[in-house]
Parts: structure tokens; C-alpha cells; sequence
């Protein structure tokens, strides 16, 4: 049993990982609504000037103008599912880690597959959503520093925990094994205190390092934000 000590140590955290995905939803519902929804006007305003009786080459450079705004409002939606993924909120933590290893891992340099559950697993959006940040901090902070180009994410469902396996084809390109310090650079394993959840780290020669994330099924919150 936890001492008065412990519960107040896990409370803080928890609350702390929860203002931090709060301000994150802030931020994307910010960038989406005020920014994006400006630049695509200023496009479509631009768009319209270029088809009066403008200057030589007036149109055409209202053109590349309009081009460059809606990539850069395609910037900001990408920025907007790096903070704050919607099918992740929407459709599940097993959605979530498929999108992000048939898109988003294509900006890191690195080819991820995932071995998805048979059915979906029962996680609360909070834990869902720790387990997909620690997922893509793993991948772009450790491994992808460390030289490996191809990771398999498995998640399964089993004996009343969830668990979330990452594992670095490190071995054949002859690097160094990735250490326990890696984990804890990002501080990982006091991430998943509050969840009741663990970390390890383990080398194979098939498979390379392997981290594998472990947390109870509906594992219930040790505070909330009022």
C-alpha cells in the first residue's frame, strides 16, 4: 500500500501530464480555428485580386502568394495533430498509433510498422493519450537519435493490462545497445507512476531493443482538474 507520502507524489504528477495535455488541446484548438481559418481568406482574397486588371505580373504572384498560404496552413494542421492528434481523441489509441506509423513517423526519418489488437483496447483518454505521447517520444528521442531506421509498434490486450511494444531493429546496422538512461533522459518511468504502469527495456538479438510499456485496463485517475 501506498503511504500519504506516495498518493500525493502520484496526485501531483497525474495532475501535472493532465494540464500539460490540456494546454496542448488548447494550443491545436487555437492554431486550427484563429490562424488556419485566416490564412485560407487571405488565400481566397488573393485568388479574387488576381483575376482583375492587375499590373504585369500581378496575377502571377498573387498565385505563388495563395499557393504558399495554404501550405503554410497545411503546415499548421500538421502542427496541430503533432500536439493534439483528433483521431486520437475521436477513434482510439489503436487509430492513433496506425496514423502515426503510416504518416507521421515519415518526417523522423523512420519506417514504422504497427501490429494492431484484435479488438480495441479499453483505455481511458487520458491514459490513451500518455501512452501515445511516450510512444512518439521514444521513437523520435531515443531511437531516431540513435541511428534506427525501421520500428515495430505492437499494442495487446492481456491478463487485465495493456501493452505497448517498440522494437528497434538496432542490431543489424551494429550499433550500441540503447540504455536504461535513454528512458530516463524523458523521464518515462515517472510517467507512467501515475498510471500504475511500468517500463522496461530489453535486448534480443532478432529483434534489437525492445521497450515495452505496460499499463492496468481502466486505470482509474488519482485526481482531476476542477
Amino acid at each position: 500500500m501506498m503511504n500519504n507520502a506516495q498518493t500525493q507524489v502520484r496526485a501531483l504528477l497525474e495532475r501535472q501530464q493532465l494540464l500539460n495535455q490540456q494546454q496542448h488541446k488548447r494550443l491545436a484548438r487555437k492554431i486550427h480555428d484563429e490562424v488556419n481559418q485566416k490564412m485560407t481568406l487571405l488565400a481566397l482574397q488573393l485568388s479574387l485580386t488576381s483575376e482583375s486588371s492587375p499590373p504585369e505580373n500581378w496575377a502571377g504572384s498573387c498565385k505563388d502568394w495563395a499557393t504558399l498560404v495554404m501550405e503554410l496552413g497545411q503546415s499548421i494542421r500538421e502542427i496541430t495533430n503533432e500536439l493534439q492528434p483528433r483521431i486520437l481523441d475521436e477513434f482510439g489509441l489503436s487509430s492513433a498509433l496506425r496514423w502515426f506509423a503510416q504518416c507521421s513517423a515519415k518526417d523522423i526519418c523512420c519506417y514504422c510498422t504497427f501490429i494492431a489488437p484484435r479488438q480495441n483496447v479499453s483505455l481511458s483518454p487520458f491514459t490513451a493519450n500518455e501512452l501515445f505521447g511516450i510512444c512518439r517520444e521514444i521513437i523520435s528521442d531515443i531511437f531516431v537519435p540513435a541511428g534506427v531506421a525501421r520500428v515495430e509498434i505492437e499494442l495487446e490486450e492481456s491478463e487485465g493490462a495493456i501493452r505497448l511494444h517498440l522494437r528497434a531493429n538496432d542490431d543489424e546496422l551494429g550499433q550500441q545497445r540503447i540504455g536504461e538512461e535513454a528512458l530516463e533522459d524523458i523521464a518515462i518511468k515517472e510517467r507512467l507512476f501515475c498510471l500504475d504502469g511500468t517500463a522496461e527495456l530489453n535486448y534480443s538479438t532478432h529483434t534489437g531493443s525492445v521497450v515495452t510499456l505496460s499499463v492496468p485496463v481502466n486505470q482509474p485517475m488519482a485526481c482531476a482538474v476542477h
